[in-house]
């Protein structure tokens, strides 16, 4: 184990491994420390955007994601009872990858792992981040606990990639304002469904939401909002219980949990909207999740953590070039970054609260933005730049509120 690299990055995950790549492809050394043992955990499906897609063809992973997973061009929103809201359609886009993609997230992470440490970089599992090296306020590097063994790596940098409760972040002392939402969610991969090819369906009630993604050939991406009810809750009602309340929705659906035998197929989790203030400090730089964390309805979370990835990198290397890793420095990488996640946070808020609302003002004005979008295909196009990441401006209000069915 090298005990000095350019850069350790804290976690392992998607957005982690592609910032690995992009600095070794630099010439940049970095390691990964990750508490997990391995690269292993529940079988889940993750959606890539547009603006995702066209980092992993950079990475060179979008062919083998293209082939363990599956691409829909029509995303379809349904009401609870079947009637179809809404027809978003990608092809609108004008943009290489112009759909989305659905894969089982272990088997890219896995990928990733595999080309971040051919291109050099090392992932050391089961590492445990303890604290930050400092000196006169700057980062020198980290402090680690592998097996019950702490020990450290020195590096000018340090990225906090380590999740929604970061503790890099934590140690870098910054405002974080949390909203949880009232809402959890249970997700997980289930058999495949007929009919589904091409595209990805959701069905929307005033607090419900279903969505089923086509992940692979054999696979079909299962999130379901189950409102306020733990997880225990939900687990003593029974898998058969859970299986009625998506098929009443989705009568699609009926077969796909043939083989599920097990609550251990499946993840809970209630959604945060975490917004940073700032993203560095003197050597140090959040990345994904520990900068900016949305609700999953807007499906942008790992896609502009990939973005971020790429420009972290860049910035990094100009910092190396001048020898200087300072906030100041690195500050390039928050003001070209930060901007877009403000846009999409508040975009996935705002869209959620309409989706879920049970108001019935907001119900109505849901419905009604749904049916002008399906009309709209202008304005359609451009809530899907939106909702795919690729918006060159930040939207002005009137669009926005054309948009949400407040304006005609």
């Amino acid at each position: 184990m090298p005990g000095k690299v350019d850069v350790v990055i804290v976690g392992a995950g998607i957005a982690a491994l592609a910032l690995a790549i992009e600095l070794q492809k630099k010439g940049i050394s970095t390691i990964l420390l990750e508490r997990q043992k391995s690269p292993e955990g529940i079988p889940r499906g993750l959606t890539f955007q547009p603006n995702g897609l066209a980092v992993l063809e950079r990475l060179g992973a979008l062919g083998r994601a293209r082939e363990v997973g599956s691409a829909s061009q029509i995303l379809e929103v349904k009401s609870w009872e079947g009637e179809v809201l809404l027809e978003a359609d990608y092809s609108l886009l004008d943009h290489p990858q112009n759909y989305l993609l659905t894969a089982n997230a272990t088997e890219l992470e896995r990928l990733l792992v595999y080309v971040a440490e051919q291109a050099g970089s090392q992932v050391l599992w089961g590492a445990s981040f303890q604290e930050i090296l400092l000196n006169a306020g700057r980062a020198e590097g980290v402090v680690y606990e592998s097996e019950g063994v702490r020990d450290e790596i020195r590096a000018p940098v340090v990225v906090g990639a380590d999740g929604p409760q970061s503790h890099v972040r934590t140690s870098l002392g910054v405002e974080v304002k949390t909203k949880k939402y009232p809402d959890s969610f249970l997700v997980g991969l289930v058999g495949p469904v007929p009919g589904l090819e091409g595209r990805a369906r959701q069905y929307q009630h005033p607090g419900k939401m279903l969505g089923i993604m086509p992940s692979g050939p054999e696979a079909t991406y299962l999130f379901h909002c189950v409102g306020p009810r733990s997880f225990d809750s939900v687990k003593k009602e029974g898998l058969a219980s859970f299986r009625e309340e998506v098929v009443q929705a989705a009568p699609e659906m009926a077969e796909a949990f043939t083989g599920v035998e097990a609550w251990t197929k499946m993840a809970y989790f209630t959604p945060s909207f975490i917004q940073v203030n700032k993203w560095v400090g003197n050597g140090i730089a959040l990345l994904g999740d520990s900068a900016h964390t949305f609700h999953p309805h807007a499906g942008q979370g790992v896609n502009l953590a990939l973005e971020d990835a790429v420009v972290l990198a860049e910035v990094i290397e100009k910092c190396k070039i001048a020898g200087d890793f300072s906030q100041t420095a690195l500050l390039e990488y928050q003001t070209q970054r930060k901007v877009r996640a403000d846009v999409i946070g508040k975009h996935a808020n705002y869209t959620v609260t309409y989706a879920l609302s049970d108001n019935w003002l907001i119900k109505r004005l849901n419905k009604r933005a749904l049916h002008k979008l399906n009309k709209d295909k202008k304005l359609q196009k451009k809530a899907l730049e939106i909702t795919a990441g690729i918006f060159e401006k930040k939207p002005g209000l009137v669009t926005l509120a054309k948009i949400g069915g407040i304006l005609p």
